[in-house]
């Protein structure tokens, strides 16, 4: 009788012990939570170019606090206690330090704005804020205040750009000249349009605009007297980025190896596709005549947003993934003074809901201009081919990054719904147009090859970007390896390597981020077994988020 009494009270003592211990352990992980959760309302959503946002000043002292702030966030965020943390917490956790690491290798050892005198260009958002709807007073404060610190932006370019770098010189004075007609035109019409309330902007315009010409005149003559310098981030940094912000099994030298393997690969179904159409010649002289079919040239705009709505209708119709929300996406004319920073244009996600409760975003593409010379013409209407126009659509749309946008910002978890990696987003945008492949949405074969001869675009992306940052080829080399290898125009090849020059690690997401897809998609599939579907797994992995692959990976399947 002892005996089991005794045995009961040390039952019942053990059963507290553990229900404390849990009890403890509970309260250590809802606290490292709290933390955590607490930490990321004070990260900004910025990429760390002085504050990151487009109220800085951009002064030295601003890059400075900038970067003394992404340390200290990067402390505050390493003191949480991480052992306590589990799932979308510990996921959140690691996203955070990647996002931090990024911005501070950008800050401390990348430094574009010694380099870049585009960064202080931040007037080019003028355009958008004009066309926006919303009360006109509130919109003139807005404008007013733009237009100031856009002037400031400038006099502190002139102040700290001191090292040149030959293309970036000869880009920065091209947006700069042609920022003339934002003040000349486009600014002079809205506050003509505004009338008496719109005289306010009278004087900070004109101010901004001689700022402009003083800017274009340093930009011309000073600059070419700094200390001549590289893009080139070198390959200590690039690795640093490919481990610390992407989160990557690669280095810098086993990524270069991927992407030159992945490219012969793609040459090699470019070539088997092009014997099946026609035995007597090469992939490179089909997609020659391929790309000389292209629409009514003034009728770009027009014939874009049919393949826009037509892709949707594909994503709905094979139900591919679910939309739920109200949305559309328009197709238009990009602004002038943009025109030279792609050859062929952007894509503007809508991150809220327009005045007819509609998410709109807006894809922009250069217009066809009857002023050019009929080699100009010829060479614009050879990059925008009936084959381009059918597999960039759903790259940017449906289901790319419209639907990839609305699910980001409709995310409940703060920091992914306000940030996101190439490495993913553009994976997804790539993987959309193989995706279309795989589902019948392009036409006939002509379309298919094309869309393999994109693809191989964003595999020479891969290689490039590696090679231009780390040694291993010239700018040179990279328009070489896009003109002779991928088929484009020399004038095409050389904005699309700009921007890579510019923006180092971005372009390696595509072609990367789309195989890891492909990859994350057949191990859910295994998963899953007969109850796998697409529309389940594109549903799934857009609720996670945007973030580097190897998290994407661990918020799916673990």
């Amino acid at each position: 009788m002892v005996r089991t009494t005794m045995k009961k009270v040390f039952l019942i003592l053990f059963t507290l012990i553990l229900l404390q211990c849990s009890s403890n352990k509970e309260i250590a992980t809802s606290d490292a939570s709290v933390q955590l959760q607490e930490f990321i309302k004070t990260m900004s959503p910025s990429q760390g170019r002085g504050q990151g946002e487009e109220h800085d000043e951009m002064s030295a002292v601003s890059f400075e606090a900038a970067l003394k702030h992404t340390k200290d966030q990067l402390i505050r965020l390493r003191s949480i206690d991480t052992p306590e943390l589990t799932g979308d917490d510990l996921i959140d956790w690691r996203f955070a330090q990647s996002i931090l690491v990024g911005r501070e290798l950008e800050q401390e050892r990348m430094q574009p704005w010694k380099k870049d005198p585009r960064l202080y260009m931040m007037f080019t958002g003028i355009s958008t804020l004009m066309d926006a709807p919303g009360d006109a007073t509130r919109k003139i404060d807005d404008l007013e205040r733009k237009l100031k610190l856009a002037a400031t932006q400038m006099k502190n370019g002139m102040k700290q750009l001191d090292v040149f770098v030959t293309r970036f010189q000869e880009l920065g004075l091209f947006m700069a000249e042609n920022g003339r007609v934002l003040f000349d035109k486009e600014l002079k019409a809205f506050i003509d349009r505004e009338g008496t309330v719109g005289q306010r902007l009278l004087a900070p315009a004109s101010e901004t605009r001689q700022v402009l010409e003083e800017y274009i005149s340093f930009i011309k003559h000073e600059l070419p007297k700094k200390t001549p310098g590289d893009f080139a981030i070198g390959i200590e940094t690039y690795n640093a980025m490919l481990k610390g912000q992407y989160l990557l099994e690669y280095d810098a030298d086993s990524l270069y190896e991927f992407g030159l393997a992945q490219f012969d690969a793609t040459v090699a179904e470019l070539e088997a596709l092009a014997r099946k159409m026609n035995p007597d010649k090469t992939w490179q002289q089909l997609a020659i005549e391929i790309k000389n079919e292209y629409p009514d040239p003034h009728k770009m705009i027009e014939v874009h947003q049919e393949w826009v709505d037509k892709s949707r209708e594909h994503v709905l119709k094979n139900n591919l993934i679910p939309i739920p929300w109200k949305e559309r996406v328009k197709v238009m004319p990009r602004v002038e003074y943009l025109r030279k920073t792609s050859y062929y244009g952007h894509f503007s996600f809508a991150k809220s809901k327009d005045a007819d409760s509609v998410y709109t975003s807006e894809m922009h593409i250069n217009p066809f201009e009857d002023q050019w010379d009929d080699k100009r013409k010829k060479e614009y209407l050879v990059e925008h081919d009936w084959g381009v126009i059918m597999v960039t659509a759903p790259h940017e749309t449906y289901a790319g990054h419209h639907i990839q946008g609305l699910y980001q910002v409709n995310n409940p978890r703060l920091l992914r719904r306000e940030n996101s990696i190439s490495i993913f987003s553009e994976g997804w945008g790539l993987y959309n147009e193989q995706l279309m492949k795989e589902t019948g949405f392009f036409p006939n074969d002509k379309i298919l090859l094309r869309q393999l001869q994109l693809r191989l675009w964003r595999n020479a992306r891969v290689i490039y970007d590696v090679g231009m940052h780390t040694g291993k080829m010239t700018y040179e080399d990279a328009v070489k390896l896009m003109t002779e290898k991928v088929g484009f125009l020399a004038w095409a090849s050389q904005l699309e390597i700009d921007s890579s020059c510019a923006s180092p690690g971005y372009f390696i997401g595509y072609f990367t981020g789309m195989m890891e897809i492909l990859r994350m998609r057949e191990d859910y599939r295994i998963k899953m077994g007969a109850d796998f579907t697409l529309s389940d797994f594109h549903e799934k992995l857009l609720k996670i988020g945007s973030m580097p692959i190897s998290l994407m990976r661990d918020g799916l399947l673990k």
